[in-house]
């Protein structure tokens, strides 16, 4: 597919078709929690399993007044929102007390600039060591890695397999630019809609913080010649409160050797940084939120398969967390970037993963629009 490129605002997407087959399926007479699938910085669209009609309400998550819509179908949209606050939803059949569970979404901050470039970013943790059946599960991850049609794809968890794995994407049209013994930065140079270049000067490099190290490299659009630096992320695993700490200093020290090292332009950072507002907090969010830095979740203005974990264990029935989405595997742009669509890769059939399933995480895909 085509990259196309734009200049703009980019406004909500005004249009979004979900599949009923791509939703979790529900007990007869049971709600679902709604689960967003377009957003504008002051609107948000969601979706939930169901038929007939239903009462959406969404009330800040600081607190506040509560906003409700009817609708007639699965589908409603609350709009007088405010630009990159959090709102909680739920969803309930008209004149009854009970409601879904909560599901939590922030609407996007407005864009500071207009974008010059559009880039397709994706992150894949593919356990080539830690899990079993890297033979069995080799294609796999290469067919996850082309249904992400991603321009850069920064992949983890690659130990010994480095060269398995880059031998085959070459034939497709990308090439590995940066590397640590475990991960690694894939970007496609060839075949329809590469637009991304090394320079004579293009920088690269590896920062080693508190234990983790992440490989990078800036890269330049064809048309612009604007400079783009993107960043693998792998942080320190385990639920402990010692993890999480370790996780928060990872990421801080991560962002200081980014800002002291030779990259040039906007910094992406993608990756299995193991932390989600699902899960304790968010204190890597908090950390990268504190240095201008936005999960491109929240700031995307469509979405698909929001409702799927990005960590799904090998489980063939897709792993839910109801109130924000376990989304482990992240990408994180400066505030403000304007980010199209939000993706998990996750290829479904009659409500179950496609076997033989590549990895214990699935590809997360953001399309972004830089400066």
């Amino acid at each position: 597919m085509r990259i196309l490129r734009t200049l703009g605002v980019i406004g909500i997407v005004a249009s979004v078709v979900v599949s009923v087959l791509a939703a979790p399926a529900v007990a007869r007479g049971r709600v679902d929690a709604p689960w967003v699938v377009a957003a504008s910085p002051t609107s948000m669209t969601l979706d939930w399993a169901g038929t007939g009609s239903y009462r959406l309400t969404a009330r800040p998550q600081a607190g506040g007044r509560a906003t409700s819509v009817r609708t007639r179908t699965s589908t409603g949209t609350v709009k007088g929102l405010r630009a990159g606050r959090s709102y909680c939803f739920t969803v309930a059949r008209p004149h009854r007390t009970e409601h879904s569970r909560t599901y939590c979404h922030s609407t996007p901050r407005p864009v500071d600039a207009p974008a010059t470039t559009s880039i397709s970013v994706a992150t894949f943790n593919v356990c080539a060591s830690v899990c079993r059946g890297w033979k069995e599960r080799r294609d796999a991850i290469v067919r996850r890695i082309e249904e992400s049609d991603a321009d850069v794809v920064a992949v983890q968890e690659l130990t010994r397999h480095g060269f398995a794995l880059t031998s085959q994407m070459i034939r497709r049209g990308y090439v590995q630019v940066a590397q640590t013994s475990d991960d690694i930065v894939l970007v496609r140079t060839s075949g329809p809609g590469a637009h991304l270049r090394h320079h004579g000067d293009t920088e690269d490099g590896v920062v080693r913080a508190a234990g983790a190290a992440s490989p990078w490299i800036t890269m330049y659009d064809t048309v612009t010649g604007s400079p783009y630096t993107f960043v693998s992320v792998h942080l320190e695993s385990g639920t402990s409160r010692s993890a999480s700490r370790a996780r928060q200093r990872q990421a801080a020290a991560l962002i200081r050797g980014m800002a002291a090292s030779a990259a040039r332009g906007p910094v992406v950072y993608a990756g299995d940084v193991n932390s989600s507002p699902a899960r304790g907090g968010d204190p890597v969010g908090r950390t990268f939120a504190r240095a201008g830095l936005v999960d491109a979740y929240q700031q995307s203005t469509s979405f698909t398969r929001a409702w799927v974990s990005s960590f799904n264990g090998f489980a063939s029935r897709p792993r839910r967390e109801v109130r924000y989405g376990d989304h482990i595997d992240r990408i994180f742009v400066p505030s403000g970037t304007a980010v199209s669509d939000w993706e998990v890769v996750a290829p479904l059939r009659h409500g179950r993963a496609v076997r033989p399933m590549a990895s214990d995480h699935h590809p997360v895909r953001a399309t972004l629009r830089l400066p």
